[in-house]
């Protein structure tokens, strides 16, 4: 890492209030001209934590002070990027406002010291690919109906849900709130059999963006069901999923999420068992459960391997392997998530340090010290465009050179291995 130090100069013209600090998210350089400062929001935030009243704003022109001049004393740094260009880490405030200005020049100094050049590499969105098409879905049912109605849980971060929600969204776990002739879209989890009927009976015009592996699910469920197979489901209680694919076979499909309740599993015929994979959770987490009831179940049929839903374990093994490339991984979200949680453990099991943050103003500069490269990993709590914009303010410590990663199983043919290998691209992000 280089160390740069900041340089005391005048702003004429800005003028910054009594106990404020004011960081230029641009900057006039003489030399320079008008350079761009994409770290303002980690300067701010690092004020911030101090308990420091912060602003943003332009700084049309910066140079030597000079004790007869009037206008905001500025602290400036700046970090050359690999086209020969400059960006600008800049904080002031009023020339006589002592404690401000020691306030300034601790922040930039603070990110002064962390300018180097870095490699970013980003995970893969938190959302698969029947998330994002439930979602496309719902909005172009906006777009056309005005009001529709979401049964269960859509696959979205809450900000997005608060965002479908003024646009005519409503959310509801029950057709009885649902009026009738009314537009209701089934999310990527699905519907059991039975309320699908009531919906279809009650005149509700059903959007119907059940993920192809759920619906894949259903009919494995039905098809062990009819051949007169007791059913275990290996899953995750509370799982959005698990009550629509459980509805294929009621009284002949049960649900087992560990070893211990493997096995206290009881069936009417040994012989007659079949299991399933839950979609939407990693398939090595299935495996221990499968195994303990093989042990128990020798005559144990399952779901040709092709259909499983890879989408969890992929996005598993691509933050392990985001997490052992990098000194340091920021795990966009809500500290608070069950998904932040469980991206956090993994990111650490890979001896990578690990730090939670809903904002990019809450990374701290000690973090980033003796550091040359950075993982990203989004949880599904994450607010939108978060990692764009972590992206960008870290684009303003020098060099910044940005990976997309991911690890996709694909799946080669009946016959054939699945193997993972990285896509060529990542899908747009949601909004």
């Amino acid at each position: 890492m280089s160390r740069s130090t900041a340089r005391k100069c005048l702003a004429p013209g800005t003028t910054v209030a009594p106990g404020e600090v004011l960081v230029a998210t641009e900057l006039g350089d003489p030399s320079g001209g008008l350079l761009a400062c994409p770290a303002a929001p980690l300067v701010g935030g690092t004020l911030r934590r101090r308990g420091i009243r912060v602003s943003y704003a332009p700084v049309p022109r910066c140079g030597d002070a000079s004790p007869s001049d009037d206008g905001a004393t500025l602290f400036v740094t700046s970090a050359l990027q690999r086209d020969g260009t400059a960006t600008a880490i800049g904080a002031g405030a009023n020339g006589v406002d002592g404690v401000a200005l020691a306030a300034a020049r601790a922040a930039v100094e603070e990110w002064s010291a962390v300018v180097g050049t870095r490699r970013l590499l980003a995970a893969v969105s938190p959302w698969c690919h029947g998330a994002t098409h439930a979602l496309q879905q719902a909005r172009r049912a906006l777009a056309a109906a005005g009001t529709v109605y979401i049964y269960g849980r859509l696959a979205a971060s809450p900000q997005v849900r608060a965002q479908l929600e003024k646009k005519g969204a409503v959310f509801t776990s029950s057709l009885d709130d649902i009026p009738n002739g009314s537009t209701v879209l089934i999310p990527a989890h699905g519907l059991a059999p039975g309320l699908r009927d009531e919906a279809t009976e009650r005149g509700l015009d059903v959007i119907d963006a059940t993920c192809p592996l759920v619906a894949g699910a259903h009919a494995e469920v039905r098809r062990f069901a009819d051949r007169g197979d007791q059913v275990v489901l290996i899953g995750k209680a509370g799982h959005a999923a698990v009550e629509g694919i459980l509805g294929q076979a009621p009284g002949r499909s049960i649900m087992v999420g560990s070893q211990a309740a493997a096995g206290a599993v009881t069936v009417a015929d040994p012989r007659r068992v079949s299991y399933l994979p839950q979609p939407g959770i990693p398939v090595e987490d299935t495996t221990a459960v499968a195994t303990a009831l093989r042990s128990r179940f020798p005559a144990l049929r399952g779901p040709d391997p092709d259909a499983f839903c890879y989408a969890a374990s992929d996005r598993t093994e691509t933050t392990r392997t985001v997490a052992a490339s990098c000194d340091v991984v920021l795990v966009l979200g809500t500290e608070d998530d069950a998904d932040t949680r469980q991206l956090t453990s993994l990111a650490r099991s890979c001896h990578a340090k690990a730090h939670v943050i809903a904002d990019v103003t809450e990374i701290a500069a000690d973090w980033l010290a003796g550091t040359s490269a950075i993982g990203l990993a989004e949880s599904t709590s994450a607010r939108p465009r978060l990692a764009a914009q972590v992206t960008q303010a870290l684009s303003g410590l020098g060099p910044l050179s940005v990976t997309r990663r991911q690890v996709t199983t694909e799946i080669q043919g009946r016959r054939g291995p699945a193997k993972r290998r990285p896509p060529r691209g990542r899908p747009p992000e949601t909004e």
